[in-house]
């Protein structure tokens, strides 16, 4: 694909239909957004990489709230996943052919479900609407993109496919780290990076999101103190772009929940030393003797160490002694949670299983039954686990639907209605 060199600002502003390379940045598509005059529709890989555009228009993240903005109008560009787009489409909400320009973003970044649904939605576009195609992976998939959703759409800003003689890319600009993390966890990633890295001030460790072009790339490099090279957070989709950028370019190692965990233990292990070195233990040593000869020695310090860390879990001997007890307690073995995609959205339990332990990080052995519904499903997870499980399962996309995810607190008063959920 030739591509021209020029700035395609002009061209996109006169209504034509152009393809742009563009490193796969919000900040970088923006700039050619915003030289649109028609009303817009952008179509994304997902919610999360439409709601960074927010600022700009109307980010669909929840279909409810989507189809009430929309009928409410005003929203000049509209930004939505591809699958939340088609959803909106069927319930009449959202209507391509009303936009008088449609950007494809990242094309390359679709799932074989939201690459149909682009498909839907552009067969419902109008004929004479502009079309711009924003891409950071030309090639052959490009071109079949072009011939069938932007006809004789004009490129601007590819690499050139046959190099000419003599030409090389640019150096890299440096060292660097990256991070990967989902949209939204900046500022916690930042908080681990700045832990795990510890610098002597934070002003010299540069933590950044992926930068949308080459200049701002330079300008976190040239930020650096400390000898630290710069370090961005990032999506997978990123990693790319960025190679293309640093070099060497190496992950961040963050301090896992088990590494914090052994750190914790560690710390403890080492105040027990202390104690056991400096302090006069007379006193504590009458007390146990007696139950020296009962008990190992290592058993009777891991007793005290549960006391003194105040921990209140009752052991299974505990439970099975005292049922009655346990079952004043009114602490279910499980906690129910609602989730709102059933058996009509063709979700299956081991969706949700593959959702829990990968999005909100719950162990296997924490997840129990999962009773599929026609329109919901209720998931048993451990109590302990219920609110890490309520937050990872909220805003995924599961089968083109974005999950909603309440504890569940049983029946409502009335025959056949929905459970109750706060």
């Amino acid at each position: 694909m030739g591509a021209a060199s020029v700035d395609p600002t002009p061209v996109i502003t006169r209504g034509h239909n152009v393809a742009v390379f563009v490193p796969p940045v919000p900040g970088a598509a923006l700039a050619y957004i915003q030289q649109i005059v028609r009303r817009t529709l952008v179509l994304t890989a997902d919610a999360d990489r439409a709601a960074v555009f927010g600022e700009e228009g109307l980010a669909v993240s929840g279909l409810e709230r989507a189809v009430r903005r929309l009928a409410a109008g005003g929203a000049q560009r509209v930004f939505a996943g591809a699958s939340d787009a088609l959803a909106l489409l069927r319930r009449s909400a959202l209507k391509p052919a009303d936009f008088g320009a449609i950007v494809i973003a990242w094309p390359e970044q679709l799932d074989e479900e939201g690459a149909e649904a682009l498909e839907a939605i552009m067969a419902e576009a109008d004929k004479e609407a502009q079309r711009i195609i924003l891409t950071a992976e030309p090639g052959p998939g490009l071109e079949t993109l072009i011939e069938r959703y932007a006809f004789k759409a004009m490129p601007f800003g590819f690499p050139p496919a046959e190099p000419p003689e003599g030409w090389a890319p640019p150096a890299p600009i440096g060292p660097a780290r990256y991070v990967i993390a989902r949209p939204g966890q900046f500022t916690e990633v930042q908080r681990r990076v700045l832990d795990a890295v510890n610098p002597d001030h934070d002003e010299d460790l540069v933590v950044a999101h992926c930068p949308a072009s080459r200049a701002e790339a330079g300008a976190a490099a040239g930020r650096t103190g400390g000898g630290q090279p710069p370090v961005f957070v990032i999506e997978a989709h990123q990693l790319r772009w960025l190679r293309s950028l640093f070099s060497p370019l190496s992950p961040l190692p963050l301090p896992t929940a088990l590494d914090v965990l052994e750190q914790r233990s560690e710390a403890v292990r080492a105040r027990l030393a202390r104690v056991a070195e400096r302090e006069d233990l007379d006193r504590e040593l009458f007390l146990i003797g007696p139950l020296l000869e009962r008990f190992d020695a290592a058993l009777l310090a891991a007793a005290a160490l549960r006391l003194a860390g105040g921990i209140g879990q009752p052991t299974r001997a505990e439970v099975a002694a005292a049922p009655e007890a346990a079952a004043q307690a009114d602490i279910p073995s499980y906690a129910k949670i609602w989730v709102g995609v059933g058996r009509k959205d063709g979700a299956k339990p081991g969706d949700l299983v593959a959702v829990l332990a990968k999005e909100a990080k719950v162990p296997a052995d924490a997840i129990g039954k999962i009773e599929m519904r026609d329109l919901f499903c209720l998931v048993e997870v451990r109590p302990e686990h219920t609110p890490l499980a309520v937050r990872g399962l909220t805003g995924i996309v599961l089968r083109g639907r974005r999950l909603v995810a309440r504890v569940d607190r049983g029946p409502g008063p009335g025959p056949g209605r929905p459970p109750r959920r706060t």
